[in-house]
Formats: C-alpha cells, structure tokens, sequence
C-alpha cells in the first residue's frame, strides 16, 4: 500500500479508507475559514462528492486548485476539508485586489472611485481618499430579480454613473434585455455613507431606503427592532438582515448567503471602532456572533480601512494617503475578539484599546 505521503494518487477505496483514520485530526488543524471561502465543487457538478475527492486524489502532493487549505499541496488536510462540506457547493469564492487605491502621492494618477468584482455577481468599490478622508467602501450585489447598492459614498463622486455603468455591464454579459431594478440601502445613517443618495432618488427602476430606523425597519419589515432578523430575496439570492445599533441607532450588518459574506458597516473594520452605546452595542456584536454559529463566514467586511499593516498602528485622523494599508478583509475570529474585549471591560463604560487589527474607541 502505497504511504499518504506518496506522490502518486491512491489506487483503490481501500488505500483512501487508510487515511480516513487521521483524517479527524488534520480536520482539526485544517484552517477554518479555508472550507469557508475556498469554492469546493471543484469539478463543477454543483456538489461536493466523490467527483471531487477524485480532482484531489489526482493532485496528490502538488500545489493547484485542489490544494484548498492553501498549504502549497494536495494532502490529507484537503480531504478533510471536502469531507466536512460533502453534499454541499459552499459558499462562492471571490477575489481582492492586490491592493487598493491608497490617495496622497498618487491623486493625479488615481481614480475617484476603485471598482473591484468580487465575483461575477458581487462588486466592490472605494472612493478614494483624495476625494475625501473617509475613503469609504461599498458594496452591489447582483440577484436575479434586483440589484442591492450598500451605501452611496461621502459625497464628490458620480457613485450613480458608476453603478449604473457596472449594472448595464452585468445585464448585458447575462443577456438581459433591460437591467434590474436597484435597491439602494445603508449600512448606517452617517453622511460618509449616504452622501450620494440625492443621485439615486427620483431616478426610473430605483428604491432608496432612509437613513433613519424607522424607514430601516418598514422597508425590510422588522417588527421587533433590534433583535429579529429579517431576509431580503433579491432573487435566487438570499440577503439576512441583521440590526446591530451601537456605532450608530439604524445601524445593520448584512450576511450575504451565497458567498459567506458578512457586512458589517462601521460596527467592525479594520480602524477605530467609535462606540456611541455600549449596552447597544455589546448585544448587537452578540447577535452577529450566535447569527453566524455554524453558518460559513468567508470574510467580516467593513466600510473603512483605517489601520495600517502594523499591528495596533492607525493613521492618523483625516489624513488623505494610505501607504501600507492593512487588508479590508477581517473573519469571524475578530468578532470573536472584540466581544472578549467588551466582556473585560465590564459594565457600560468603553475603554480606549489597541488590538492588533482594530481599535476600540469611545465617543
């Protein structure tokens, strides 16, 4: 019988059987959110099965698409990971940028808004810093009966020429005879946010929902605000809606189903955390928490990137360039994290805090 370290693909069930014994503890091991937000039909048929054990198999010890834990190989680690998701696609993978547009030096040369497809139904855009500190990101989201903009910008931008132009482009590479309507929403109600809504309001095929909580809770029909999560189908695709006030009272976070992505505005970012409402916000971080138990979280997404690739080092406030940005990805550890780091600081009152990826800050 040929070792599991062999080079060559197993011959038979009985030598996959022999590593199925060890298969428990490189489980263990196996990073987590690699079977979160690594696509695993990985050939195609649209679920994980022994089609895909085969692709694996047939990569043994060389790096690839099989290698799904990112360790430079096919092995043992990668089966487990397709084993734990047997049955099921997951979630769609997407991609980052190598980096984003980072302001100062490079104004003359850098565009007023950064756009990024994540996928070819989720697409990712930042305004640049030489347009305003904030530098804030949004998010479009494509389904098969309408299109969800979060947030609008900090104003100075055309956001509607733009995602009017990303909407036709998509319609047009599916065939679609005219584009879908658009659905334009908040992360929360700061201007940073919401300055382009007056581009958006009036228009043909356009629904702009409010600012406030109210006009939050009537449009995605939440009774009991904060803690009832609502879904939002924007067609073949599944939108949970999530309060979490805190940062701010019409504050939400979005977990979109069909990538594993969780929105989480300014609530959890890679930057200052300003915390307005401690009890608020200690309660909505729990939510997010017991929300995603058990559910795959690809990445925690924030609307800013205030930290840079130190640890525990920010820029300074209102500061136009960038340089060494950390990433804009964080994970449900981070969540984690800050919830452990609230819970220590007891009662209600916010203690200024440096951690490595985020700063806890009090208003």
């Amino acid at each position: 019988m040929r070792s599991v370290a062999s080079s060559t693909p197993f011959a038979s069930l009985q030598s996959i059987a022999c590593i199925v014994s060890v298969l428990a503890a490189t489980l263990a091991t196996a990073p987590a959110r690699a079977q979160e937000c690594t696509g695993l039909d990985l050939n195609g048929s649209g679920i994980v099965d022994g089609g895909d054990l085969a692709v694996v198999l047939g990569s043994w010890g060389s790096p690839g698409v099989a290698d799904l834990n990112g360790n430079g190989l096919a092995d043992g680690a990668d089966i487990a990971i397709l084993l734990g998701a047997w049955g099921d696609a997951s979630t769609q993978p997407g991609t980052f940028p190598g980096v984003w547009i980072f302001g100062g030096p490079s104004c003359g040369f850098e565009p007023p808004i950064q756009v990024h497809w994540y996928n070819a139904d989720l697409c990712i855009l930042r305004q640049s810093l030489c347009t305003n500190f904030e530098a804030p990101f949004m998010y479009l989201f494509f389904g098969d009966n309408k299109v969800l903009l979060q947030d609008t910008g900090a104003g100075g931008i055309q956001i509607k020429t733009k995602v009017f132009e990303l909407i036709t482009a998509w319609a047009t590479a599916k065939g679609l005879p005219s584009n879908p309507p658009l659905v334009v929403t908040h992360s929360h109600g700061h201007g940073d946010h919401a300055a382009g809504d007056s581009q958006f309001i009036g228009q043909p095929g356009v629904t702009v929902v409010g600012l406030s909580q109210t006009a939050v809770k009537n449009f995605f029909g939440i009774v009991t605000w904060p803690t009832q999560i609502v879904q939002y189908d924007l067609g073949n695709r599944i939108i949970d809606v999530i309060p979490i006030p805190g940062h701010q009272s019409a504050h939400i976070a979005l977990y979109d189903r069909r990538t594993g992505l969780l929105l989480t505005g300014d609530t959890l970012y890679p930057g200052r955390l300003y915390i307005s409402d401690k009890p608020a916000y200690k309660l909505s971080i729990q939510r997010m928490i017991d929300f995603v138990a058990g559910k795959p979280v690809c990445h925690v997404l924030g609307t800013h990137i205030e930290m840079t690739n130190v640890p525990t080092v920010d820029y300074a406030f209102g500061v136009t360039h960038h340089p060494n940005e950390h990433p804009l990805r964080l994970g449900k550890e981070h969540l984690m994290e800050l919830d452990a780091a609230l819970d220590a600081m007891g009662g209600n009152t916010i203690i200024y805090q440096e951690h490595a990826e985020f700063i806890i800050y009090p208003l």
